[in-house]
């Protein structure tokens, strides 16, 4: 359950997001707009990165929406710091790892939408691009088998964020008591989804780039609620084969081909699990 405190932190919560992706974005000239600047590896005849790079057979349409499962991590500065020898870790490398881990409890898993709004094209350092803008709410939830009942969107009612075609943010656009018709700020595309640039939100929306090298991997361990969630909704989850992706700030980011969000994300806010999704177009 959220008592006030954590009620009020997860309302300032800033979203820890895929740190530096470092590598292989090409430089374009800044005067020129070109059809294909998507990647290193990108057929320049081909499709735009999102379906190059086997994400999706298609960019995001409006109309596209999917829903999330997600528990918060909520710091316990209290947990205790000695460990018993059930807890400690083969490899003392992974000592201070297992202590932190000591020191977050979660909460119980909440429901969040997204919906896409609209696609266009823009001009962006010189490349036309596909951006597409994803408005976040929190879910209703009429049944209480899986997703806490309780609202955690009392201050920030929804979260607008605009994503290239390459995954990564161009701009968020908050929404609470303070800016009810929205406030938008520019986010830097180098940087990660996470607030760092425009306070913060506790509306999860961590995502890899795809200039970001990724890993085939088998299915994330999970949450025991979450893993209940997942045998619940998502049959057969555990022999598919998914994109894994590993950044220097701890996050790690599943993707299973085709889908239109992360399958399953561990970031410094908490856990994500991707439920289902609706494409409101055949692809």
């Amino acid at each position: 359950m959220l008592n006030r405190r954590w009620m009020a932190a997860l309302a300032a919560l800033a979203l820890a997001g895929c740190g530096t992706e470092g590598s292989g974005e090409q430089t374009q000239d800044p005067g020129k707009v070109v059809a294909k600047g998507d990647c290193p590896d990108c057929d320049p005849a081909g499709p735009g990165a999102f379906e190059q790079a086997g994400m999706g057979v298609k960019f995001y349409a409006p109309g596209d929406s999917w829903s999330v499962a997600y528990q918060f991590k909520q710091r316990n500065d209290m947990a205790r710091e000695a460990l018993t020898v059930e807890q400690m870790p083969e490899d003392p490398s992974e000592l201070q790892m297992v202590q932190e881990d000591l020191k977050v409890e979660l909460t119980e898993p909440f429901l969040f939408s997204y919906s896409v709004g609209k696609v266009e094209k823009r001009v962006l350092e010189g490349v036309e691009r596909q951006v597409a803008t994803l408005r976040v709410t929190q879910a209703a939830v009429a049944d209480p088998t899986f997703f806490s009942q309780q609202r955690a969107d009392t201050h920030e009612l929804a979260l607008e964020f605009e994503l290239d075609d390459l995954l990564r943010p161009v701009a968020e656009t908050f929404f609470n008591a303070e800016y009810p018709h929205g406030k938008t700020v520019p986010v830097d595309k180098v940087s990660s989804l996470s607030g760092l640039d425009s306070g913060s939100s506790l509306y999860p929306h961590v995502v890899p780039r795809l200039l970001t090298q990724a890993v085939e991997a088998a299915a994330p361990a999970m949450t025991p609620e979450l893993e209940q969630v997942a045998d619940g909704k998502l049959p057969g989850w555990r022999g598919n084969v998914y994109r894994k992706y590993q950044f220097d700030n701890g996050d790690v980011v599943y993707w299973a081909a085709g889908q239109v969000w992360p399958f399953f994300v561990d970031s410094a806010q908490g856990y994500g699990l991707l439920v289902e999704h609706t494409l409101a177009t055949a692809r």
